[in-house]
C-alpha cells in the first residue's frame, strides 16, 4: 500500500501541452508516445523520492516529502523528455507546476487549497516549463541542482483563487528558457524582492501607508537608517499590488550619489529608455506603483 507523505508536502502536477492535437496527428501512434512520457516521469519521480498520488489521462499528481527532491525530479524529467527520440517533429512539451503546502489527507487522497493551488500553477505554464510557487522557492533556492536557476515571474492571479501567487520558473541549462508569460487571468508585474521571513507587528503602518497611496501620487517614508523603511515599503507593495494594472516595481537606490541617478534608476526599472535625456522626462506612466530603497 502506498503511504502518502503528510505535514509539509510539495505537490507536483504535470500534463502534455496540446495532447488532443497530438493525438489527432499521431492516431494510434499516440499511445507509444504517452507510454514513453509516463515511463520518463515515473522514473524521475522515483529518483526524487516522490509518491504518485493519481493519474488522469496524461496528467500526473505527485507528492514529495522533500521540496528539493521535487525540483530534482522535474529537472531530471524535463532533461530526459528533451533528449528522448520522439516520433514527431520536435520534443514532447510537458508543463509542470510545484507548490509546497499542507499535506492533509482525506481518505486515500489529499484535500485542501494547497492542492488546488499546485494544479492551477501547472495549468498556466507552457510545455517544457516548470513553474514554482513562492513557498517552494523559499525552500529550494539555496539548494538547486547544478545548472539550474530560478527566474522571478512576478505575481499572478490564478483561476478561482482569491490571493495571487508569486511565481518563478526553473531555468535549466541546455533546455528552452524563452517562455511567454504564464497564462494567468491577469499578470501583475512586480520586481519586489522575495522576502523569506514574515513581516509581523506593523499592520497599522501598512494600512496607513496603503491608504495614503490611495490619495496621493507620491508617498515618502523617512527615518533613521535601520528602522525598517525599506521592509515596510516592500510589505505595502505586496499588499497594494493588485490596485495597479501595471504592477509594483522595486528600485534600489543605495548606489545613487547624484539626483539624476534616481530618475535614471526609476526609468530603467519601468522599462523606459531616456536616451541620456533624463531632464526631458516629465510624464509618469499611468498605473505604476514604486517602492524605492535607499
Amino acid at each position: 500500500m502506498t503511504v502518502l507523505p503528510t505535514g509539509t508536502v510539495t505537490f507536483l502536477f504535470t500534463d502534455i501541452e496540446g495532447s488532443t492535437r497530438l493525438l489527432q496527428r499521431l492516431g494510434d501512434g499516440y499511445a507509444a508516445v504517452r507510454d514513453a512520457y509516463a515511463a520518463i516521469v515515473r522514473h524521475a519521480i522515483d529518483e526524487g523520492g516522490g509518491v504518485e498520488v493519481s493519474t488522469e489521462g496524461d496528467s500526473f499528481f505527485v507528492a514529495f516529502a522533500s521540496p528539493v527532491g521535487a525540483v530534482e525530479a522535474t529537472v531530471a524529467a524535463q532533461r530526459a523528455l528533451a533528449a528522448h527520440p520522439w516520433p514527431m517533429e520536435g520534443p514532447l512539451r510537458v508543463r509542470m507546476g510545484l507548490h509546497t503546502g499542507e499535506g492533509t489527507l482525506g481518505g486515500d487522497d489529499y484535500v485542501g487549497l494547497d492542492v488546488h493551488r499546485a494544479a492551477r500553477i501547472a495549468a498556466v505554464g507552457h510545455g517544457g516549463q516548470v513553474l514554482v510557487s513562492a513557498a517552494t522557492r523559499g525552500l529550494v533556492e539555496h539548494a538547486l541542482p547544478q545548472g539550474v536557476a530560478l527566474r522571478d515571474l512576478g505575481r499572478h492571479r490564478l483561476k478561482d483563487l482569491a490571493l495571487p501567487e508569486h511565481l518563478s520558473d526553473l531555468v535549466v541549462e541546455g533546455l528552452r528558457a524563452d517562455f511567454p508569460p504564464p497564462r494567468t487571468l491577469r499578470a501583475t508585474s512586480t520586481t519586489l524582492p522575495v522576502q523569506l521571513t514574515s513581516f509581523v507587528g506593523r499592520e497599522e503602518e501598512i494600512a496607513e501607508v496603503g491608504g495614503l497611496l490611495g490619495r496621493a501620487r507620491l508617498v515618502t517614508l523617512s527615518g533613521p537608517g535601520g528602522v525598517g523603511k525599506t521592509r515596510l515599503a516592500l510589505a505595502v507593495g505586496e499588499r497594494v499590488g493588485g490596485r495597479f494594472d501595471a504592477g509594483v516595481v522595486f528600485v534600489p537606490l543605495a548606489a545613487a550619489t547624484r539626483p539624476g541617478q534616481v530618475l535614471d534608476g526609476i526609468a530603467r526599472a519601468v522599462g523606459i529608455d531616456l536616451g541620456g535625456r533624463a531632464h526631458g522626462w516629465r510624464r509618469w506612466p499611468s498605473g505604476w506603483a514604486t517602492t524605492a530603497g535607499c
